[in-house]
C-alpha cells in the first residue's frame, strides 16, 4: 500500500499548483508536528489551500481540516516572513520530489518542500535558510537555518534526457533492465515495471542486453507516460479488495483489472486517498515502523550492490581466461621488467601496449582494458592467481549476501509485528533498552560537529575521567563556579567555537546552578597541560577537584538551558542530553528544558513513555534538579 509520493506524483502535483501563481500567501497554520496548511488569495479564483500532511504529503486541498485554535510558534515566525508575499513561481526541482513556491515580498522568499525520506519544509531568504522544520546534516549537505541551502546531489533527470543520455545511462548498468531504470534512470520501482511492461520486455534480462531498438521502445514509453502526466492526466485511486492501494496521476497498465476511481485532479484523489486509509496514516506518523521500512530498503540495496559486486569479480575472472594468451604474456613480460628495471622505466615499457591504461609500481599492478572492460591486475601474479583472486571476492560477496537475506527476514518480521500491532488498534509500547556504550558511565554529549563531550557524575568519576581519559588533543572545560563537573572534549584541539560553547553550556547545567534557577552563566576552558592535581605548598586539593594553571579562556552569557531528544549514533538509537544547538543538529524530536519548578521524575516518566525507553535512560542523563519544558519539536508530552 502506497504510503508516499513518487517523483512522477511530484511533477503531476507541480502542474496542479501554478494554479496558484500570482497568489498572495495569507496563513499558515502548523499542528501536531509535521502538518502545515498554506492559505492563498488567488485574485479572480479566490482563496486556495495547500497542505503538506506528516511532510510526505503535498497537495491542494478541496476541503479544509480542523486547524488548531492557536497558531503554533512555527507557523507565527513563518507568517512573519511570508504573509503577504506574492507567488511568482511554483516548480520540481529537476526529478526530485522537491517542489519551490517562490515568493516575493520585500526579500525574495522560497518555500522549499522536500518530499523523501522523513520530509522536510524549509524557508530560504535570499539563499539561506531562515526556517526548517527539522534541521538535518549529510556528508554532501547540511540543513539547519543560517546555513545556505543546497539542494541533494543532482541524479538522472529523464525530464531533460536526450535519448542518447537515456541509453547511455542503461549500457553502464550491469544489473537487470528493471532495477536499471528503478535506480540509474531514477524512475523508481513502479514507473520501471510500467515501462517493461508497456514495451513488452522481460523486466528480468540484463540491461546489457538491451538491443537499439529495445532502448528506442523503453524511451519511447517513457516519454508517453511523461506527456500523459503533463498533457492527459487521469488521476485516480486504485483498489484491491476494497482497500485503497494506490493512487496516481495516470492509468497504469500494472492496475490493469482492478477497480479504479478517477478524480477530477489528482489533488482531490490525494485528498480522498488519504481520507480512506486511516490505517495507514496511523502508520505514517509510527517512527518505528518508518524507521524499520527504511531500513529494509537500505537492506535491499545492500543485497543487490553485493550482487552486481559479485557477479563483476566473476566476469572478470572469466574475462582473464578467454583472453588467457594476449594477458599472460603481458603479465609474464611485467614481471620480467620489474625484476631488473627502476620505476620510470617500468612506467616508459607500459606505454608500448594500447590495453595498459594505468599502472601503480608501488602495488606492482596495471590496469587493463579488455572488451570495454577495466580490469586491474598484480604483474607480480600468475593469470590463474589473479583470476583466483577475483573468484574469491565473488565468493565472499555472495556469502555475505546470505547473511544480508538473513538480517531481510528479521527486518520483515519486526515490520510485520508493527503493522499488526496497528491493526489491533495499539502500537506496542512496551520499552526496549537502547545499546550502552562506554561513555555512558560518565554525563555526555555529541557536539554540533560531532565531538563527544563528557562530564564526571560525581568526585569519583571527576577523577577517573580527567586521569584515564583526557589526551593533549582535548580540552578542560568548568563552570566558573566551585563544585561543578570536570568537562572534557575529546579531540578538542579542533573544536569550533560553538562546540566550545556547547560545552559550556553543559558544564553550567550540570553545576549546583541548575538548582538554583538562574538564567545564565559562565565557564571556561584550558589546555590539558593547565591541568594538575599537584598542590602548592600549604594547598590543598581535594578528590574530584583540580588545580588551573595559567590563563582561562572565558565563556560568558551562556543559557542555562538543555534539550533532550534522540539522535542516531554509531548506527544505534540514544536519547541525547545536551545543548539546544547540539541535540537540534541531530534529532527532528526534542523539548527544550529549563530549570523550572516539575519534578524531574514527572519529566522523566513522560519522556519515557514517549521515546519508548526505560525511564532510567531519561534519568541519567538529566541535569540536577527540577525542571520546565520551555519548547517542544515533534514530542507530545504532557508536562
Amino acid at each position: 500500500m502506497k504510503n508516499e509520493m513518487s517523483a512522477f506524483d511530484v511533477l503531476a502535483l507541480a502542474a496542479e499548483m501554478r494554479s496558484i501563481i500570482g497568489g498572495f500567501v495569507d496563513k499558515i497554520f502548523h499542528w501536531n508536528g509535521s502538518n502545515f496548511l498554506f492559505r492563498i488569495n488567488v485574485p479572480g479564483s479566490g482563496k486556495k489551500e495547500i497542505i503538506f500532511q506528516e511532510a510526505r504529503w503535498l497537495y491542494l486541498a478541496s476541503e479544509r481540516p480542523e486547524l488548531p485554535g492557536i497558531p503554533s510558534q512555527l507557523a507565527m515566525t513563518m507568517r512573519k516572513h511570508l504573509s503577504g508575499g506574492r507567488i511568482t513561481s511554483v516548480y520540481q526541482k529537476d526529478f526530485d520530489r522537491i517542489v519551490i513556491l517562490e515568493i516575493q515580498r520585500d526579500k525574495k522568499y522560497e518555500v522549499i518542500f522536500e518530499i523523501f525520506g522523513d520530509g522536510n519544509l524549509l524557508v530560504v531568504q535570499e539563499g539561506k535558510i531562515v526556517i526548517a522544520l527539522a534541521s538535518k546534516q549529510w556528508k554532501h549537505r547540511e540543513v539547519r537555518p543560517g546555513v545556505e541551502y543546497k539542494f541533494p546531489p543532482s541524479r538522472f533527470n529523464p525530464l531533460a534526457a536526450t535519448f542518447e543520455s537515456f541509453r547511455a545511462a542503461l549500457e553502464q548498468s550491469r544489473s537487470d533492465i528493471v532495477r536499471s531504470l528503478a535506480t540509474v534512470v531514477n524512475l523508481g520501482g513502479q514507473y520501471a515495471e510500467e515501462i517493461c511492461l508497456r514495451a513488452g520486455i522481460d523486466k528480468n534480462r540484463k540491461a546489457d542486453s538491451l538491443t537499439e531498438e529495445d532502448f528506442r521502445n523503453l524511451n519511447s514509453r517513457l516519454q508517453e507516460i511523461i506527456d500523459s502526466i503533463r498533457t492527459k492526466p487521469e488521476p485516480n485511486i486504485v483498489f484491491d479488495d476494497g482497500s485503497p492501494v494506490d493512487v496516481t496521476p495516470i492509468r497504469l497498465m500494472i492496475h490493469a483489472g482492478a477497480r479504479a476511481e478517477q478524480f477530477v485532479s489528482f489533488s482531490d484523489a490525494i485528498n480522498r486517498f488519504l481520507e480512506l486509509r486511516p490505517r495507514i496514516e496511523a502508520e505514517a506518523v509510527d517512527e518505528e515502523l518508518r524507521r524499520l521500512e527504511r531500513q529494509l530498503e537500505q537492506q535491499k540495496n545492500a543485497i543487490q550492490e553485493l550482487r552486481t559486486r559479485a557477479d563483476e569479480c566473476s566476469k572478470l575472472a572469466e574475462l582473464l581466461f578467454v583472453n588467457y594468451i594476449a594477458i599472460n604474456e603481458i603479465l609474464c613480460k611485467f614481471k620480467e621488467k620489474a625484476t631488473s628495471s627502476k620505476w620510470n622505466e617500468i612506467v616508459e615499457f607500459s606505454k608500448r601496449f594500447d590495453v595498459v591504461k594505468g599502472i601503480d609500481p608501488s602495488e606492482h599492478s596495471i590496469e587493463l582494458e579488455i572488451q570495454g572492460n577495466r580490469i586491474k591486475l598484480d604483474y607480480l601474479k600468475s593469470l590463474e592467481e589473479n583470476a583466483d583472486a577475483f573468484y574469491q571476492e565473488s565468493k565472499r560477496l555472495r556469502e555475505k549476501i546470505e547473511g544480508a537475506f538473513v538480517a531481510i527476514k528479521e527486518t520483515e518480521a519486526k515490520i510485520e509485528q508493527r503493522k499488526a500491532s496497528r491493526e489491533r488498534g495499539t502500537v506496542d509500547k512496551k520499552t526496549k533498552k537502547t545499546k550502552e556504550f562506554w561513555f555512558e558511565r560518565y554525563k555526555w554529549f555529541i557536539t554540533s560537529g560531532g565531538k563527544l563531550v563528557l562530564a564526571g557524575r560525581d568526585a569519583k568519576t571527576n577523577e577517573q575521567l580527567v586521569k584515564k581519559h583526557m589526551t593533549t588533543a582535548d580540552r578542560f572545560v568548568h563552570a566558573d563556579i566551585h563544585g561543578a563537573p570536570s568537562v572534557i572534549v575529546k579531540d578538542g584541539s579542533t573544536a569550533s567555537d560553538e562546540e566550545m560553547k556547547e560545552a559550556g553550556i553543559f558544564a553550567l547545567a550540570h553545576s549546583k546552578i541548575w538548582k538554583a534557577g538562574a538564567g545564565e552563566g559562565s565557564a571556561y576552558w584550558v589546555l590539558p597541560d593547565q591541568v594538575s592535581k599537584t598542590p602548592e605548598a600549604g594547598e590543598f586539593v581535594p578528590r574530584g577537584a583540580f588545580i588551573i594553571r595559567g590563563k582561562r579562556n572565558y565563556l560568558h552569557h551562556l543559557p542555562i538551558e538543555l534539550a533532550i531528544g534522540e539522535i542516531e549514533y554509531q548506527g544505534e538509537r540514544k536519547i541525547m542530553c545536551g545543548p539546544r544547538s547540539a541535540v537540534e543538529k541531530q534529532s527532528t524530536r526534542f523539548v527544550v528544558i529549563v530549570p523550572g519548578n516539575t519534578d524531574r521524575n514527572l519529566i522523566s516518566s513522560a519522556l519515557a513513555r514517549f521515546f519508548e525507553v526505560p525511564e532510567e535512560e531519561i534519568s541519567r542523563v538529566l541535569p540536577p534538579g527540577d525542571i520546565s519544558i520551555k519548547e517542544r519539536k515533534n514530542v507530545m508530552i504532557e508536562s
